[in-house]
């Protein structure tokens, strides 16, 4: 029941999910909380009782109970989602600044501190010096890590960042920049020039003093300039 109409309202979402109507949005949120009925006069009946869907996803549960058609589990549902929206709004006026050295290397020793294996990590940053997202690229044991130029290629495709920085670790605890870590940073410098992204440091992790900047080290440039892409 409903599937035709399910399915055009997922391609619909796909397609033009930026101009769909706050009611549409809803209609396909709530397929998940009621999976046999039409959702679509329960997100009217929602936003009518509730005027928009700030106030909507600020209600109780209880609140949200009493409007026709809803059941305490998708009362329960929709405050669960109204509670993410609020914390990834506090997230945002959160943001991690990454605008100076020491904040990068206050970055970099919270995130390697514990690790007792060899991993890469890639922080993609917005034009105001701020953290978008962090992304673990490698995560095993072995001698070397290093940045595929494919994944980052498309990485930066998704991400869009104005900037990012690169980091890893040495579990040895010597932070000193090996020749496989020198052509990676050559690699990925490269892929950033095709996407028109900065490549501000790469960071070698040693310990919490033994840290090695490329940015520091005036090093980056060398990269720029040696740096292609497979």
């Amino acid at each position: 029941m409903h599937e035709g109409h399910r399915e055009r309202m997922w391609e619909r979402l796909y397609a033009y999910g930026d101009s769909m109507s706050d009611h549409e949005l809803l209609e396909v949120l709530l397929f998940y909380a009621i999976p046999r009925k039409n959702t679509n006069p329960v997100a009217h009946e929602l936003l009518a009782a509730f005027g928009s869907l700030r106030n909507l996803f600020s209600a109780s549960p209880e609140e949200i109970e009493k409007v026709a058609g809803v059941g305490r589990k998708t009362a329960d549902f929709i405050r669960l989602v109204g509670l993410f929206m609020a914390r990834c709004g506090k997230a945002r006026e959160e943001k991690t600044g990454l605008s100076s050295l020491a904040d990068v290397q206050n970055f970099v020793r919270a995130r390697f501190r514990d690790a007792d294996r060899e991993r890469a990590e890639i922080y993609f940053i917005d034009a105001h010096f701020r953290l978008l997202c962090a992304k673990t690229f490698t995560d095993f044991s072995r001698a070397q890590v290093a940045f595929d130029a494919r994944d980052l290629n498309s990485l930066l495709g998704t991400v869009r960042p104005n900037a990012i920085i690169l980091a890893h670790n040495h579990p040895s605890g010597d932070a000193t920049p090996s020749s496989a870590d020198d052509s990676a940073v050559r690699e990925a410098a490269g892929v950033c020039r095709i996407n028109a992204v900065n490549l501000l440091d790469s960071v070698i992790y040693g310990s919490e003093q033994e840290i090695f900047s490329y940015y520091c080290a005036g090093r980056l440039p060398e990269c720029f300039s040696r740096g292609k892409t497979k």
